[in-house]
């Protein structure tokens, strides 16, 4: 009889120190997750789990590859947004976004790719501009020898 309650005392600390989680306690993935190219950033916003579980914070994946995801960024729960501006000009990034509570890490939400702008376009800017600066000058150039 003694071994038996010390035995179902020792199951008692075990479970009450290692307790177990279930799959379905953890949390959805957060809501609305969106990403946009900002100008030579990217802003991420998302709303929070559709099963109102109590978020520490949002961890988020970035990477080149829609499978090849690592951790990137962790942002506190009071947030529901934010940038990065790590980005490379001319390369698609792929994102998700995922909530962390007292329970665990929840699931992943959709992958979002996005596109930043390429190098050409700052160049082709460049070269219209320049383009309209020289045909300016050769026109009062020679608009300025016709009245000498």
């Amino acid at each position: 009889m003694k071994c038996a309650v010390v035995l179902l005392a020792l199951a008692v600390i075990v479970i009450a120190f290692f307790p177990a989680v279930a799959a379905d306690e953890l949390p959805d993935a957060p809501s609305d997750f969106s990403a946009e190219r900002d100008g030579s950033r990217i802003y991420l916003s998302w709303g929070p789990p559709a099963d109102s579980a109590t978020v520490l914070h949002y961890n988020v994946y970035r990477g080149t590859e829609p499978g090849d995801l690592t951790f990137y960024d962790s942002v506190d729960a009071n947030y529901t947004a934010g940038y990065d501006t790590e980005v490379v000009r001319g390369w698609t990034y792929y994102y998700a976004i995922s909530a962390y509570t007292t329970q665990g890490e929840g699931t992943l939400s959709d992958i979002i790719a996005v596109h930043p702008p390429s190098d050409g376009y700052p160049v082709m800017v460049m070269i219209i501009l320049l383009t309209v600066v020289a045909g300016t000058l050769i026109f009062a150039y020679w608009k300025g020898r016709d009245g000498a």
